[in-house]
C-alpha cells in the first residue's frame, strides 16, 4: 500500500513535470491557476478555495473583485481542464499518475492512470447539482454557486465530483408530509405564472425594439427586412442558448444551429467599445468546435467577430481557426481590438463552399472562441464596398447603394444640432453629425489597397445654423499615421454645400485595418458619412 509520503510525493513530481512542460511552461493565467488550486490542495486547505479567492490570489484582482462582472477564473478553469485533457493525450500520455480538475470544483484530483477509467470520473453538471441538492454532494456550500457560474455548455468530459458509495447508502429517503406538498404545489403555480409574465415582456420587448428599428426609415430608407439581407446571406450568433437578436441595422442574427462541439460561455450585459450592439459579443463557442453553413454556389465574403471579454494576460490565448480546411492566421484578440471588451472583426474574401455546398470553420486548439459570423455574396478577388453613415438605421441612397448605421467608432457623439436636410439629394446622409474628438477602425481584408471618402457638410456654422462662418471650425483628419486634411475649414471651402474629400491607395494597418482620427482644433471634428472601396475601379 502507497504511504502517504510517497503519495504527496508522487504528487509534489506530477505537478512539477506539468508546471515544466512545453503546454504550461510558458506561464500565463492557467499555469497561475493551476500552481495555486494544487498548493492549496496540499495544504489540505481546499474547502475554502472559491473563485473569489482564485481571482484575487492567483490571478491579481483587486480586493472588490466580482464574478459577476469578471469572467476570468470561469474562463481559465476552463482553459485549464482543456489543457490538461491535452497534455495527457501528448505530453504526459505515459504517465501513469494524471491531474484532473473537476467540473464545478476547484479542488484538483490526482488519479492512477491504472486505478479507473477517465470517464468513470466525468459527470456532468446536471449530476452534480442534483447530488449536492439531495444531500449526497459535499457539504460545503461553495459548489452549487460555482456550478451555476460555470460558462453554459461545458462538456462532459470535464471531471465533476462523484460521491462515495458509502455516502450514497448512508442518505435517508423521506416521504413529504402534506404540508410539504401543498408549499411545493403552491410553488410551482408561481414560478409557472412567473415564467409567463416573463414570455410576455420578452415578446413585448423584441416586438417594441423591432418596431422601433423602423420608424425612423422613410422614403429611400431600407425597411429592417431587406437591411441588406438576400437568402445566400447568413448571420449566425454562436452559443447556445442565444437568442436570435436584431440588430440596429435591422438585421436578424440568428441563434446557433449549425455548429458543435466545444463548449459555450456567456457574460453579463456590459458595454463593448466599436459596436452599437453589444448583444452580438456577450456570448460565445469555446475549444475544439466545428461549424458548417449551407450556402448556394457562389463567391462569399466571411466576417468572424470577436471581442476578448476576460480580462485574461496577454497573449494568454491566441485564437487559431481554420476555413474549408484552410489554416487562418493566429489571432491575439486584445492585441487586435486594442483590449479587453472592445468589439474586432476578420474579413476573408474570395471564400466558396466546399463540394458538400457548405462553408466549414473549424477551431484547432482548444484556447479558441468565435462570437458571431456573418457570410455575404461577395465579389471575387476583392472586399465588398462598406458605407456607413452616422444615422440610426440601414439607407439606401439615390444611386441604390446601402449605408449602414454608425460603427467602428471610438469617442465623439451625434451633434445636439441635427441639421435641416430635407431638400438635399440624399439629405438623411447629413442629417446627424458625428462629432467631438474621435476616431474610427475600420476593418478591411487582407492584401488590397482602398480609396477612403469623407462626407461632410457644413450645418452648424452657417446661415442655417449659429452663423459666425469661415474660422468657426477647424480641424486635421489623419490616416492610417498620415495626416490627410491639415487645418481643414469646411465653410471656407464649401460653404453649407455637401463636400467629399477622397483619400487613395490607403494600405491597412498590421491588424488589417484603416483608423481614421478626427482631431479638433477650433471647436469640434466632425464627419457625416465614410465609404472605404477597394481599388482600383473604387467608385
Amino acid at each position: 500500500m502507497e504511504s502517504v509520503v510517497n503519495k504527496f510525493e508522487a504528487e509534489r513530481a506530477e505537478l512539477d513535470s506539468l508546471l515544466n512542460s512545453e503546454a504550461f511552461a510558458r506561464g500565463g493565467n492557467v499555469t497561475k491557476v493551476l500552481g495555486f488550486i494544487c498548493e492549496k490542495y496540499f495544504e489540505g486547505s481546499t474547502v475554502d478555495v472559491t473563485e473569489y479567492d482564485i481571482a484575487v490570489h492567483a490571478l491579481g484582482r483587486a480586493a472588490d473583485f466580482d464574478s459577476q462582472i469578471d469572467t476570468i477564473v470561469r474562463v481559465t478553469t476552463h482553459l485549464l481542464r482543456k489543457r490538461l485533457e491535452q497534455y495527457y493525450r501528448t505530453e504526459g500520455a505515459d504517465h501513469s499518475l494524471r491531474i484532473y480538475l473537476p467540473y464545478g470544483r476547484y479542488v484538483p484530483k490526482f488519479v492512477r492512470k491504472g486505478e479507473a477509467k477517465t470517464e468513470n470520473l466525468q459527470r456532468g453538471p446536471r449530476e452534480l447539482s442534483d447530488a449536492t441538492e439531495n444531500g449526497t454532494g459535499p457539504a460545503d456550500s461553495t459548489r452549487v454557486s460555482e456550478l451555476q457560474r460555470a460558462p453554459l455548455g461545458s462538456e462532459r468530459s470535464d471531471l465533476a465530483w462523484e460521491p462515495s458509495k458509502e455516502k450514497l447508502a448512508s442518505v435517508e429517503i423521506k416521504q413529504p408530509n402534506e404540508k410539504t406538498r401543498r408549499v411545493a404545489i403552491w410553488t410551482a403555480v408561481a414560478m409557472l405564472l412567473l415564467c409567463l409574465c416573463t414570455i410576455v415582456v420578452i415578446a413585448w420587448f423584441v416586438r417594441a425594439r423591432s418596431f422601433n428599428s423602423r420608424l425612423p426609415v422613410q422614403a429611400g430608407a431600407l425597411p429592417s427586412s431587406q437591411a441588406g439581407a438576400s437568402g445566400d446571406t447568413v448571420r449566425a450568433l454562436l452559443g447556445e442558448r442565444r437568442a436570435a437578436y436584431v440588430d440596429t441595422a435591422g438585421q436578424v442574427w440568428a441563434s446557433d444551429t449549425a455548429c458543435s462541439g466545444g463548449s459555450t460561455a456567456s457574460v453579463p450585459f456590459r458595454t463593448i467599445a466599436g459596436t452599437q450592439d453589444p448583444q452580438i459579443f456577450l456570448g460565445e463557442r469555446l475549444g475544439l468546435f466545428h461549424c458548417v453553413f449551407p450556402v448556394p454556389a457562389g463567391t462569399y465574403e466571411v466576417h468572424l467577430l470577436f471581442a476578448e471579454t476576460s480580462n485574461l494576460d496577454e497573449s494568454a490565448r491566441l485564437i487559431h481557426l481554420s476555413m474549408n480546411g484552410n489554416a487562418l492566421p493566429a489571432l491575439d484578440v486584445v492585441l487586435d481590438s486594442g483590449g479587453d471588451n472592445i468589439a474586432t472583426e476578420k474579413i476573408f474574401t474570395d471564400i466558396h463552399p466546399g463540394e458538400d455546398g457548405r462553408i466549414h470553420i473549424d477551431a484547432t486548439t482548444v484556447d479558441s472562441f468565435l462570437n458571431a459570423v456573418e457570410i455575404l455574396p461577395g465579389t471575387p478577388n476583392r472586399m465588398l464596398p462598406l458605407r456607413i453613415y452616422t444615422g440610426h438605421t440601414s439607407y439606401r441612397d439615390s444611386a441604390n447603394r446601402l449605408w449602414l448605421p454608425n460603427r467602428y467608432f471610438f469617442g465623439g457623439r451625434l451633434s445636439q444640432y441635427p441639421a435641416d436636410t430635407s431638400k438635399l439629394p440624399d439629405g438623411p446622409l447629413y442629417a446627424t453629425p458625428w462629432t467631438g474628438y474621435f476616431r474610427y477602425v475600420i476593418p478591411v481584408a487582407h492584401g488590397e489597397t482602398y480609396r477612403v471618402k469623407l462626407h461632410f457638410r457644413e450645418s452648424l456654422f452657417g446661415p442655417q445654423g449659429v452663423g459666425w462662418g469661415v474660422g468657426s471650425r477647424v480641424f486635421d483628419v489623419w490616416c492610417n499615421g498620415t495626416v490627410v486634411l491639415k487645418d481643414f475649414d469646411l465653410f471656407k471651402k464649401a460653404g453649407s454645400e455637401p463636400l467629399t474629400e477622397v483619400v487613395s491607395s490607403v494600405e491597412p494597418t498590421g491588424q488589417d485595418k484603416i483608423e481614421i482620427e478626427f482631431l479638433p482644433k477650433v471647436s469640434y471634428a466632425f464627419v457625416d458619412a465614410i465609404e472605404v472601396i477597394p481599388e482600383p475601379d473604387a467608385n
